[in-house]
């Protein structure tokens, strides 16, 4: 009975364990997503002032098919997904994780 039990246990964990570690490989475990930020959008004045362009221009954000309308990651490492629904097009929004700017496409 002991032998049984202690086979069927051991055949359930290696199952999760095989299963846990297919899913985490594939990237759709949740702990691993970020959520959606919301964008900060920012006036062309202040950004020049408080973060100023390196290149004379600030890079745009780029745009995933995938999400939802209006969100856009930010084309700065970690390249975080920001909510810009309320910002206009070519409008310039704050990447707080960095404190740069870049533009809505």
């Amino acid at each position: 009975m002991k032998t049984k039990s202690l086979t069927i246990i051991s055949a359930v964990v290696i199952g999760l364990f095989a299963l846990g570690t297919t899913v985490y490989a594939q990237g759709t475990d949740t702990r691993i997503s970020h959520p959606v930020m919301d964008g900060t959008a920012i006036t062309k004045a202040d950004a020049e002032k408080k973060y100023p362009p390196k290149s004379g221009t600030y890079p745009p954000g780029t745009r995933d098919a995938h999400d939802p309308s209006g969100v856009v990651s930010s084309p700065y490492p970690p390249h975080e997904k920001y909510d810009c629904s309320k910002v206009a097009h070519g409008g310039l929004v704050v990447d707080v994780k960095v404190n740069k700017v870049f533009v809505r496409p």
